[in-house]
């Protein structure tokens, strides 16, 4: 046991249990005590190195100064130094805690091998300099002593474009959120035997090593092969992972291969060249003339103009030209349309007067359009961002999500329509499901007066009629439910209206009428930059 003697009787020993002890035994004077002086008073005796419990050391300085009676005061212990060694769940990595000794035995090398040996870590385990210059250290907190080694996978079959300039045909995104329709990419052409694609293989992993010394196998690269779907393209007869194509036309990049769709060339459509209709892609180097029927599967290019002609298109039809149809000039009033674009992708063109343009995604106009009726699933724009140009006049504007231009309406007041926040097509269904309701119901009301006066006339049944009768009743009722589905479908569609807008960047004159959802405003007076949007089911605007 060891003791250390204040002059004036306090003592500081340690137990059997490796406490330290401070026994003050009262015998004369006594001089006032700090913490400060009890750490001197250890460390002459070489007991500085023991851990101190400060709490219980400022409770000693505060009962020895203000007290005159005895007491033993536990104020810390001998420690020896400990440590745990923590595995992760994927037995890919060993931390290292360790805490220092204080008086007591210090953490090993032995101590810390054994441990390990204990729990199965052999692999990844860093060096025997490393371990002591951390028992040196003689404290740490989730020091990574063992590290496995993962298993690297290999590479799965890739696809690589042997042409440059192919692209995917799709819009970028600006920093708005707004779909760019007006550049979809170029018109590539290749001919038959050009490289399209160049299909590598797989490439083995490498294996792995947990710290239990367990090996790690990787995940199979996977050999995926060329899609199936290969129109127009063929494989090379001496290397089935070159594709080639088999026809002149337009490739087109899809998941895992490329099609090359036929595409054919002319200098322009008119009564020489008669209607085309082509599936596929059909290029057109000059004017389309009016009164002519182009159709393709996939898309049109346009090098001219449109003039009251009819396009239809699987894909997308771009127009680098304008689209000009014709109006009745006897009847200002009175427009009739004398051309008709319609596709299943978008339709840019510089631009459009007296057409008729429905698209399945994006309306894109340059210039002006006027007095049109564009009908878009997704948006229309008419001219770009920061421009001068990009009128909309007279005519409608249908979209669900966006219709934005630099000005709408013109300084004569001429009627302009514009709707956003509803399927351009959902009010035309609506009406037609309404009437068939109101149709089966008015049957049902007939054959419900043949039932009643059946039931009170039974001699009248004849041939099964009243069966006949109820079987209908019920075809009805079934019909009208199935009808009232599809109502609240169409309905729900509406929703989106909170989503769309109308964005007017310069000015909007009077005549305009601005519909989003159920919601109309109409313009009474010229205003300036304005977004439309509903808020809280009312129409909003502002700038």
């Amino acid at each position: 046991m060891i003791e250390v003697t204040h002059k004036d009787t306090l003592t500081f020993r340690l137990d059997g249990d490796n406490k330290l002890l401070a026994v003050y035994e009262p015998d004369g004077d006594k001089v006032t005590l700090d913490a400060t002086a009890v750490r001197e008073i250890l460390a002459r005796q070489n007991q500085s190195d023991l851990f101190l419990d400060e709490k219980a050391l400022s409770r000693l300085v505060q009962t020895y100064n203000n007290s005159n009676a005895g007491f033993i005061l536990e104020i810390g212990e001998r420690r020896d130094g400990e440590f745990i060694i923590k595995v992760s769940d994927d037995k890919m990595t060993a931390w290292l805690t360790m805490t220092p000794a204080y008086g007591g035995a210090p953490v090993t090398f032995d101590h810390i091998r054994r441990s390990l040996k204990e729990k199965g870590i052999v692999s990844g385990l860093i060096t025997s300099a490393e371990i002591e210059a951390v028992l040196k250290e003689g404290k740490a907190t989730d020091y990574i002593i063992a590290q496995g080694t993962p298993a690297v996978p290999g590479l799965d079959a890739q696809f690589h474009s042997l042409m440059p300039e192919m692209q995917e045909r799709r819009p970028q995104i600006n920093e708005h959120g707004i779909a760019d329709f007006r550049n979809l990419g170029s018109l590539i052409l290749v001919k038959q035997g050009d490289p399209l694609m160049r299909r590598t293989l797989p490439t083995e992993g490498k294996n792995g090593q947990n710290i239990l010394g367990q090996i790690l196998i990787p995940k199979p690269s996977q050999n995926t092969p060329f899609t199936s779907e290969l129109k127009g393209s063929m494989f090379d007869p001496d290397d089935n992972d070159l594709l080639l194509s088999a026809i002149v036309g337009q490739p087109l990049l899809i998941p895992n291969g490329v099609m090359v769709s036929p595409t054919i060339t002319v200098p322009q459509v008119n009564i020489s060249s008669g209607n085309l209709s082509f599936d596929g892609t059909i290029n057109i180097l000059g004017d389309v003339m009016e009164g002519m029927k182009v159709y393709a599967l996939n898309d049109i290019f346009v090098g001219g103009t449109v003039e009251a002609a009819e396009l239809e298109a699987g894909g997308n039809i771009s127009i680098k030209g304008g689209l000009i149809g014709n109006s009745d000039s006897s009847a200002a009033s009175t427009l009739s349309m004398g051309g008709k674009i319609s596709c299943k992708g978008s339709v840019s063109a510089r631009f459009a007067k007296y057409v008729s343009i429905e698209a399945g995604t994006s309306i894109v106009i340059e210039e002006y359009s006027m007095n049109n009726q564009l009908t878009a699933m997704n948006q229309i724009l008419v001219g770009k961002p920061g421009g001068k140009k990009g009128l909309i006049i007279g005519g409608s504007a249908r979209a669900m999500m966006l219709i934005q231009a630099v000005s709408i309406g013109s300084d004569a007041g001429i009627k302009t329509y514009i709707q956003a926040g509803l399927n351009p097509h959902t009010q035309q269904q609506l009406d037609g499901i309404k009437r068939e309701i109101e149709t089966n119901e008015k049957n049902q009301d007939d054959i419900k007066k043949i039932i009643t006066f059946i039931e009170n006339n039974p001699e009248k049944d004849k041939n099964g009629l009243l069966d006949k009768a109820r079987r209908t009743l019920d075809n009805l009722t079934t019909e009208i439910a199935r009808h009232q589905a599809d109502q609240e479908s169409l309905l729900a569609e509406m929703s989106f209206a909170e989503y769309a807008k109308v964005v007017v960047e310069q000015t909007l004159c009077n005549g305009v009428e601005v519909r989003i959802g159920t919601q109309i405003w109409k313009a009474h007076e010229e205003r300036g930059k304005t977004v439309f949007r509903l808020i809280d089911g009312k129409i909003s605007f502002g700038s």
